[in-house]
């Protein structure tokens, strides 16, 4: 859509873009919270709405997604995201032909279903051409840098950069998609999303950040880079009319930094004077998102090595080429206690993720997690495991097999290592014991690393900071912590790398 100069103008120069439809009072609740708090907050607000149902999106349409020009009939065109083809509504709530009603979150996502509210929320189902619909299908939102497989003048769909099928809008929308997944994952955090083979589906079930950190970094870029423009601005307004909520996200166009972006450790003001860190606005104070491990495990465990519990090289885990990192002993006397083991620095990091695609065999009466497999972090490791304290993470692991030896590979899930962060020695591990009577098998593959780099963290030496036990230190999620807690805290409002 084209955009004004003034607007545009007005979304660099101020943080906020207040809207005089707001009702007055409609976002007091989320004054003076930040980060997880700030996103229950816009919950609590935007959650409780008129639920229109499926049958009624076309109804509804009429009065939301109308364009000023008319065809001979007087009829309106219809918004449409998706393609440049011109339609027309219909009229009495009926279908335009040629047209879908497109769940710009696919309602594969969540097990398929209308009748929820948010296989029916205007701020997500939208008008669509039915080509370009069928094109979209399932895919997440992405950027397509290998082969095209469909496109036209608002949309294409293609692999990215990891080989992974994509729904990619023109540039002109990109801000408008970013705002919209935002929207659902404020309103519909407790939906039963899917852990899907096929496809990675962008959200989790779970309060905070519901969206899933790999696609948070992109979304961000979007919507700073596409600013809100007068036609979200104008439905934003319409679908309030008809739904009785609204997309905050739309009302206050930096409100995702507070939420999962630059400004989380900063508190989020309604009147517009927030101190955030940049608003999203400079590219030079926003943390980069960093891939640290991405190793499919097939032609090698590098970066990753073995350890037994004794502290001497194993012969447990192996590299497969189909299956990945695989650990069974009952080749190699059918007791082992072995790590497969990587060892990295956070200490300018925050906000890290691991996860991993895994598959379990011959336990099909067995549960092996914590038993026999386990999912470990260590910030003490200095190369013998039993003199290491470890720390369980928690990680999905695959159902038992029924009729075949092994399960199919599942998602461990994203998995937090937000204690790493400002830390220098953190070693990842999977262990895998058995013994003469329970041997079974491990199989591991694409293991991801990401976190967020912090170029703007301040070196400190604790003898270089006048009376620091006078002044309240925090981590990074928020917790107050002893003044002389090394790696990274907040103190005074700024991070600091603590040595």
């Amino acid at each position: 859509m084209k955009r004004h100069t003034t607007l545009f103008l007005l979304s660099i120069l101020i943080p906020y873009l207040a809207v005089a439809g707001i009702p007055d009072g409609y976002y007091n609740n989320a004054d003076g919270k930040k980060k997880a708090a700030l996103k229950a907050a816009m919950y609590s607000i935007i959650s409780p709405h008129t639920k229109l149902g499926y049958d009624n999106l076309w109804a509804a349409y009429e009065k939301v997604d109308y364009l000023p020009a008319t065809n001979s009939q007087g009829k309106h065109q219809v918004m449409d995201y998706y393609s440049d083809n011109v339609y027309y509504f219909v009229g009495n709530g009926s279908a335009v032909s040629g047209m879908n009603k497109e769940h710009v979150a696919p309602q594969s996502w969540w097990g398929k279903g209308t009748s929820i509210a948010v296989g029916n929320d205007l701020f997500q189902v939208i008008p669509s051409d039915a080509k370009a619909n069928s094109a979209k299908g399932n895919f997440p939102l992405g950027e397509v840098s290998g082969s095209t497989v469909f496109s036209n003048a608002r949309m294409k769909t293609g692999d990215d950069a990891h080989g992974d099928r994509v729904f990619e809008p023109c540039d002109e929308y990109k801000g408008d998609f970013a705002r919209i997944f935002f929207y659902v994952a404020t309103c519909y955090p407790d939906v039963n999303w899917q852990d899907r083979s096929d496809v990675n589906v962008s959200f989790r079930k779970e309060d905070y950040p519901t969206l899933k950190e790999d696609i948070l970094p992109m979304l961000l870029r979007w919507s700073k880079n596409d600013p809100v423009c007068e036609w979200e601005i104008t439905r934003n307004e319409r679908a309030y009319g008809e739904q009785g909520n609204r997309n905050p996200f739309v009302d206050f166009p930096n409100l995702a930094e507070y939420i999962w972006g630059d400004s989380v450790d900063y508190a989020f003001s309604i009147d517009g004077t927030s101190t955030g860190g940049g608003g999203g606005q400079s590219g030079d104070e926003t943390p980069d998102f960093a891939v640290l491990v991405d190793q499919s495990m097939k032609s090698g465990l590098d970066p990753f090595f073995v350890r037994t519990y004794e502290g001497c090289e194993g012969e447990v885990w192996t590299s497969n080429s189909n299956y990945g990192a695989v650990a069974n002993a009952y080749n190699a006397g059918k007791e082992a206690d072995e790590y497969l083991m990587l060892t990295l620095d956070f200490s300018m990091m925050e906000r890290a993720v691991l996860s991993f695609q895994h598959a379990t065999g011959y336990n099909k009466s067995v549960p092996v997690e914590d038993t026999y497999f386990q999912v470990l972090v260590s910030y003490d490791y200095e190369g013998v495991p039993e003199d290491a304290t470890w720390i369980k993470l928690d990680a999905e692991f695959p159902p038992l097999q029924s009729s075949s030896n092994f399960t199919q590979f599942v998602s461990s899930g994203d998995i937090s290592l937000a204690g790493c962060g400002g830390r220098d020695n953190v070693t990842i591990a999977f262990r895998y014991t058995s013994n003469s009577s329970a041997c079974y098998c491990w199989e591991i593959k694409d293991v991801k690393v990401t976190a967020y780099e912090l170029p703007d963290a301040l070196p400190l030496l604790a003898e270089e900071d006048s009376s620091p036990e006078q002044v309240i230190t925090y981590d990074l999620m928020g917790r107050q912590v002893p003044h002389n807690t090394k790696g990274l805290v907040i103190r005074n409002g700024k991070k600091i790398l603590q040595r």
